[in-house]
């Protein structure tokens, strides 16, 4: 966590002056004392900056993990219908809050984009949480020294005195006047995520591995509108880096197995001027459908210009190579500069005339695309983009996609715990292998353990049998105390390991158990 010097402390500036700021001290004890559901509220005004009427007004909608964002409508009235909300960046303790919040919270209607984040107490006739509430808890807390107030402005005081410039951290903070407002227009959104990327905390390392052995990190798991699933998990620091990266407009090549989740990934992603293809298999087809896209599917004049340009009457020769390089070049000079995002859905199977022209492209336009491998002849487009890898989900996220996938049929588990330990030996972290053996063990009537033995997914490995094997190490290490009991003074090492291996056919099943259940 950010701590201030003393000339900082005191240090004034234009916003609050006022009001006192909370220490580190207390921050740490309002986060280690808060219960899920308020410890996302304290990084909301904390790391997003929102007043409390704002947080307890929140709306299943207004959170967009994928996009690691807020929209925050604003709470006065506004001339123009810009001003009405803002989009604020969100820090990746506040998405790591929020997927924590998602798996314990109670009534919240999840599947409602209208439905408050923070429902209200049954005694309470108000649709949302109070204000009332949450100054209390926080207070209560803080042992009656933080404020919510000055939690948002803790957050506004440390953009400040961090070199941000104050139209940044005015809109950062939704200021109301009329003027000031104008001139946040002009703020890049870029500025924006780069100003609250920098609210990160930095935390030396012993403490960050006590707080890993202490507290595991909760699985992240977010809605998704669409792809394989209906909602997301995991993919924190893949999705931290994508964002990144497009931010800045570098291009980016996502590179995984069949089933990883590349396209799942792609489907969620959000950004205005976006293009979409789904491979670059036929370039001219490809190419057509871009000039398409960016004239408004006016066909006359994508025809109009190149004719104009080509010279030719008839309209056959256009299916030329020299034609589709001048596609190239009129998707270029119709556009600016990374003005447009194109988004590749497979380039595992790219030739290489395609690689000819997205080298074409690839300076021109923000390219965003996946593919299982790519062939080390055709990674010549490759020289300015970032690769990312997407490995496996990790047990935990895989045991809680196949939980989730399995609420409509878990009446007819008779061991979850089983039927968990399946799916991940069977799919070993493949999203899309998770799908499909869930998918195909609830058209069992009951899912017994002899079910779960016989079902396996086509593309798990083959199980191997060690039972026999072991029986027969263990018989030979007892055999060896034997032999010890008969060589007298000459018979501790043989002894030793003997007893040693009656001790561990003693408790083989529970410790094969407990191995199995942990570290398959």
């Amino acid at each position: 966590m950010h701590e201030y010097t003393n000339e900082q402390m005191h240090k004034p500036h234009p916003i609050a002056p006022d009001i006192p700021l909370p220490t580190r001290q207390q921050l740490d004890l309002l986060l280690s004392r808060a219960n899920t559901k308020y410890r996302l509220i304290a990084l909301l005004m904390m790391d997003a900056g929102l007043r409390v009427t704002e947080v307890v007004r929140l709306q299943v909608k207004h959170v967009r993990p994928m996009e690691q964002e807020l929209v925050v409508f604003s709470l006065k009235k506004r001339k123009s219908s810009k001003d009405k909300f803002r989009r604020i960046p969100i820090t990746s303790r506040i998405i790591e809050a929020y997927a924590n919040y998602r798996r314990k919270a109670k009534g919240v209607d999840w599947n409602s984009p209208e439905a408050y984040l923070f429902p209200p107490s049954d005694q309470s006739a108000q649709p949302h949480l109070s204000r009332k509430s949450v100054y209390r808890r926080i207070m209560k807390y803080t042992n009656n020294r933080v404020t919510p107030h000055m939690l948002r402005h803790y957050y506004a005081t440390w953009m400040a005195n961090n070199g941000e410039d104050i139209r940044v951290v005015q809109k950062l903070l939704g200021h109301s006047s009329q003027q000031v407002t104008e001139r946040y227009l002009h703020v890049d959104e870029q500025r924006l995520r780069q100003a609250v990327r920098g609210i990160e905390r930095e935390r030396n390392l012993l403490k960050r591995v006590w707080q890993k052995l202490h507290r595991p990190p909760p699985v992240l798991v977010f809605p998704a509108q669409r792809g394989m699933t209906s909602f997301h998990v995991g993919r924190k620091e893949e999705l931290e880096r994508l964002h990144d990266l497009s931010e800045k407009r570098v291009n980016v090549i996502l590179l995984g197995p069949q089933g990883i989740g590349k396209s799942h990934l792609l489907d969620n992603y959000h950004r205005e001027r976006i293009i979409r293809m789904d491979d670059f298999r036929s370039p001219k087809q490809t190419l057509g459908g871009l000039l398409l896209t960016l004239f408004d599917d006016d066909k006359d004049e994508v025809l109009r210009l190149l004719l104009e340009v080509e010279k030719r009457e008839q309209l056959e020769r256009i299916a030329t190579k020299e034609s589709i390089k001048r596609l190239c070049e009129l998707a270029i000079d119709s556009t600016q500069p990374k003005e447009f995002t194109l988004v590749f859905d497979d380039l595992t199977d790219v030739t290489k005339y395609g690689v000819r022209i997205l080298e074409m492209l690839k300076n021109h336009f923000h390219i965003i695309a996946a593919a299982r491998r790519i062939k080390i002849e055709h990674a010549t487009f490759l020289s300015n983009f970032e690769r990312i890898e997407l490995q496996p989900l990790s047990r935990p996220e895989t045991l809680e996609m196949a939980s989730r996938l399995a609420q409509p049929f878990m009446e007819r588990i008779e061991d979850f715990e089983a039927f968990l330990n399946r799916v991940w030996e069977n799919t070993q972290g493949i999203p899309l292998f998770v799908v499909e053996l869930v998918e195909r063990l609830g058209k069992e009537p009951i899912i017994s353990l002899e079910v779960l033995h016989e079902v396996r997914h086509t593309a798990s490995k083959s199980e191997i049998d060690f039972s026999i094997p072991l029986i027969v190490a263990f018989s030979s290490l007892m055999a060896l105390r034997y032999m010890g009991s008969e060589l007298g003074h000459h018979s501790g090492a043989f002894r030793l390991l003997g007893g040693l291996a009656l001790i561990v056919a003693i408790f083989s099943r529970r410790i094969f158990q407990a191995l199995k259940r942990r570290f398959v």
